[in-house]
């Protein structure tokens, strides 16, 4: 018997509708399911249960299936990595880039999965350790898939942030901000800072400045063996966006270090996409919005 988890948008009824709906249908073959509903950025309703995201047990679950858009796939991403579970999203957003599914093709996908013959994509992914000089440089970790980006506050004015790599210092940039992206999130903020598109299979990262003034503006690929800090200088602060979601500000002398972990994020694609259709896609999509 196997076990799909499904993460649910709390605004989508039909989304809902579907997980129950989907749910029904494999345990009468037998199988099992569990619905999960986030009730806040980080927080997971189960059958009335509330629990942090971070003690959701995945124990036995062979797929986690995200039925939202790509914020609720990016969250769906960060619980089954930690469990090395693969990520099957289906799109209830406006415009999805990352989910690729449309809901009738769901439990076919299913299917697929729970035989051992669905096509998984191995996505590298970003895990980061952030170090909080306000709170007596306190650390804790994070996961991007797409991008964590360092940017200014002040409307106005730049952000002077310093990167070093491997511990090797090597600009400072006086910016509106400071990109590191996976392949995965080359086409999202990177593109729209004029960065590279790699290929979604790299395992690498591309640090991208935002609009910097009087320094050098072009993008950096690193390996996936390199390692990026990036450290507030003085003397303004600047917020942390991680996947789209704003993190907090941090003061002058904060940090966020940035590494390609060994496990990959695993995600379950309808089909196999060529490097140049997820070009065009992404490339037309922008001009139709």
């Amino acid at each position: 018997m196997a076990t799909a988890t499904f993460l649910v948008h709390p605004g989508r009824p039909a989304a809902l509708a579907l997980a129950r709906e989907t749910a029904e249908w494999l345990t009468a073959q037998g199988d099992a399911a569990r619905i999960l509903q986030f009730s806040a950025p980080d927080r997971l309703t189960e059958a009335g249960t509330q629990s942090d995201i971070n003690d959701v047990d995945l124990s036995g679950s062979a797929v986690v299936v995200s039925l939202g858009g790509d914020g609720t796939f990016l969250r769906a991403v960060r619980l089954a990595w930690a469990h090395d579970v693969p990520v099957l999203g289906v799109n209830f957003g406006r415009l999805g880039y990352l989910p690729d599914l449309v809901p009738d093709q769901v439990r076919v996908a299913l299917t697929r999965v729970l035989k051992g013959e669905a096509v998984i994509e191995l996505r590298c992914a970003l895990e980061l350790v952030i170090s909080d000089r306000s709170q007596g440089d306190a650390v804790s970790t994070q996961l991007a898939l797409n991008e964590v980006v360092l940017e200014k506050i002040d409307f106005g004015h730049t952000v002077r942030l310093a990167t070093s790599i491997d511990g090797e210092e090597v600009f400072t940039y006086s910016a509106d901000g400071v990109i590191v992206a996976t392949p995965t999130g080359s086409t999202a903020y990177n593109l729209s800072a004029r960065g590279p598109i790699l290929s979604p299979a790299l395992r690498a990262m591309v640090i991208t400045p935002v609009s910097p003034h009087l320094s050098l503006d072009r993008s950096l690929v690193l390996t996936d063996s390199q390692e990026v800090k990036v450290t507030i200088a003085p003397d303004r602060a600047a917020v942390l966006v991680i996947d789209g979601q704003e993190i907090g500000r941090f003061e002058p002398g904060s940090s966020v270090t940035c590494r390609v972990p060994a496990r990959p994020v695993r995600v379950v694609r309808n089909e196999p996409q060529g490097f140049g259709a997820l070009v065009r896609f992404r490339l037309l999509a922008d001009r139709e919005q």
